[in-house]
Order: C-alpha cells, then structure tokens, then sequence
C-alpha cells in the first residue's frame, strides 16, 4: 500500500523485512495489556517472535505498520485464511523457533516461562471457529501513541483489505481483562464468542 496519511507526521504503510526488529520491540513494549513488559522478560524477542514475527515473514500481504516520522510505533497484522497459515507455520517456522529456545542460559523469569510454554503449543487453532471466521488479526501501539484515534484507522484499513481479498470472517484474541480494547473492538461490531479467566476470542461476519 501506498503511505496512508494519519496526521501529525504519522502514516500506516505496509511493512517491511526491515522492520522486525521494531515489531519485536513493539510486541514486548505492549505485552503488559498494551503496557511495556521489558521489565517482565530476560527473552525480549521471544513475545514478539511469537506473536509478530510469523505474520511478516509468512503472510506480508496484511502486515502494517504505524511509523511516527521514521519510528515505528505500532502495527496491525492479519492472515487471511487462519488455517492456511497456521499450516505454513507448523512447516516451516515453529520448528527453527522452537530449537532456537530449547537451551536457555539467561534465566527466564516467570512471564518468559509462561511464553516458553505457549511455543511448545503452537500449531493448529480452534477449526470451528476458523471455519466460520476464517481470518484473524492483531495489533499493538505503543502506550505514547495510544488514545489518537490510530488504532481505529488500522482496523478499518485491515479489515476492508480483508473484505477485498474474499475473507467471510475474522476473529481475535485478546487478555480477558483488558476492558478498554475489549470496548474498542465493540464498536466496529466484534462480539464475544468465547472467554475464560485468561482470554476473550472475538469475532466479526462480514
């Protein structure tokens, strides 16, 4: 996509090889439900390796990022067809990622623990749900950045270029206690579809 104008010297564009690091460190800035969590993590990749990483090396055609003069400082990342990309990902990205963390020697503190746990899980979803809401999406921004109106440009710049390329659907997951973003994803028409003490999945038809 061509530079989307936001205001203040702030574009969306679609992101680049260039930028992992900068999602990396968004990611981790963000974990603490949209807080920095770099005092939380001694592997302060791995959160972003997670949940970042995959979607701009394997599914570019929905990775953008929110750049503030030439930092970036928050993303909106998509896949298009869940299942398909999940698949991708147990062929040919858990495995490199995984090996790169099965020796640890910097003391992984509790959240990274917890990080180290969901890797080993990583792999296929809820078919159900991506049955009926085939795609997905994620996004961060930093806490400086937040509350300017950016997100709500990212999402409706992400879903209508996911109505274009034929998606039915979309779904996301979120911290089940994370009230704001859960009010935030309400107004462009979200509903809750399933919820436990750690997590909230929301979903939207289009």
């Amino acid at each position: 996509m061509k530079e989307q104008e936001l205001g203040s010297g702030v574009v969306l564009r679609s992101a680049a090889l260039a930028d992992l690091p900068a999602l990396l460190s968004i990611c981790l800035k963000t974990a603490d439900s949209g807080k920095d969590a770099t005092h939380l993590h001694n592997l302060p990749d791995l959160v972003g390796e997670i949940y970042a990483a995959p979607y701009l090396l394997h599914e570019p055609n929905f990775a953008y990022v929110l750049v503030d003069g030439v930092s970036p400082v928050g993303y909106v990342l998509g896949a298009l067809d869940t299942a398909k990309f999940e698949s991708t990902l147990v062929a040919e990205y858990w495995p490199k990622t995984k090996e790169k963390y099965k020796s640890i020697s910097t003391g992984p503190l509790k959240h990274d623990l917890e990080l180290l746990s969901q890797l080993e899980k990583q792999g296929f979803g809820n078919a159900a749900i991506n049955a009926q809401y085939p795609s997905h999406l994620h996004i961060d921004i930093i806490e400086s950045h937040q509350g300017f109106g950016y997100g709500k440009a990212m999402i409706e710049h992400l879903l209508n270029e996911l109505r274009i390329a034929g998606s039915r659907g979309v779904h996301l997951h979120m911290s089940a206690t994370n009230d704001r973003a859960f009010l935030f994803y309400q107004k462009f028409g979200f509903s809750e579809i399933y919820s436990d003490e750690n997590e909230k999945i929301l979903a939207l038809k289009f």
